[in-house]
């Protein structure tokens, strides 16, 4: 029995820390998109996806995504009717990009909340995607690899308008949500009776220490890239709250998770409009270690001071002796 109200304590709070930050920056999306502010910026940003070998339409999904997330994106991506399809390299670029940018908003305050300073975490998003996916194309460009045209597999229509059909759908999506931290606090406490936590530890000390992310991170940095930023971050929260984590780990993990997560679930959700699994997969997570091991020995020898001025915040506590 004492076992149960402590889990039920765990769900309770990781849950709570979630949604206090999830339902505001759904509401506040959703009026923004009512408002026409999504046209505006999809305007804005239309150049860019010729920055990148993509068409301007294409905006519109990228905007979309960037704000909400990559099945509202790939939605409004089923409704379009592009002038020319889509080649297998254009549809692999799309979809390393949606993967590096997506619901920037409602992730970038997650990370705040474990730590690190939105600004870091959003422009460090929207810097090695629009980078990488710039130089990946005129890769492509000048191999000619995946030339041919993309197989488009979207099985769903675009989005409903109707207000009811939202919130009906964000409540089940929150649901879903919530069962999942059930699942992933259940998991976890099994892990630790078994032992396995503390091998999966182990096991990852000398990976996460080569990024110079510490091992007590590590079980976070799994949940993160299998599961996604809002159940790794809920963790993370609750671990930086306990005072176990030096600020140096908070900052590499999130800037890992950031980067990488939920890589089953979103490599296969833009597979459906053609992007190469080689390139939203393999790619992706290579890409992505080499950022955070970059980043992390560049800030190393950074003062405290500006590590707490610049890259994380007051959420973190005193590392507890």
């Amino acid at each position: 029995m004492e076992k149960i109200k402590e889990i039920s304590k765990n769900v309770y709070y990781i849950t709570y820390e979630l949604f206090r930050i999830m339902i505001p920056t759904i509401i506040i999306v959703k009026i923004l998109q009512e408002l026409g502010f999504v046209e505006i910026l999809n305007n804005f940003l239309s150049p860019l996806m010729l920055f990148i070998g993509l068409p301007q339409e294409i905006a519109i999904v990228f905007t979309t995504t960037m704000l909400t997330s990559p099945y509202t994106g790939l939605a409004i991506f089923s409704g379009m009717n592009l002038e020319n399809d889509l080649t297998i390299a254009q549809a692999s670029v799309l979809g390393l990009l949606l993967l590096f940018t997506h619901s920037l908003p409602l992730e970038g305050l997650i990370c705040r909340r474990a730590g690190v300073r939105i600004r870091v975490t959003v422009l460090l998003r929207l810097l090695v995607g629009f980078i990488f996916c710039f130089f990946l194309n005129k890769f492509f460009g000048l191999t000619g690899i995946f030339s041919g045209k993309a197989s488009i597999l979207i099985p769903f229509g675009a989005p409903s308008s109707d207000l009811l059909v939202w919130c009906i759908s964000q409540l089940k999506t929150l649901f879903i949500i919530f069962l999942v931290i059930i699942g992933i606090v259940v998991v976890l406490e099994i892990f630790k009776k078994l032992g396995i936590e503390r091998l999966i530890e182990i096991s990852l000390k000398p990976f996460l220490n080569g990024l110079g992310i510490g091992e007590k991170a590590s079980t976070i940095a799994v949940v993160g890239v299998n599961l996604g930023i809002g159940f790794g971050a809920g963790l993370l929260i609750q671990e930086v709250k306990s005072g176990k984590l030096h600020y140096k780990d908070v900052f590499g993990v999130i800037a890992l998770i950031s980067l990488l997560h939920s890589v089953i679930e979103d490599t296969g959700v833009v597979s459906l409009i053609g992007a190469n699994i080689i390139i939203t997969l393999f790619l992706r997570a290579l890409i992505t270690l080499l950022t955070v091991y970059v980043m992390v020995r560049i800030f190393s020898n950074c003062t405290e001071d500006f590590w707490k001025k610049y890259l994380v915040n007051t959420n973190i506590p005193p590392l507890k002796s």
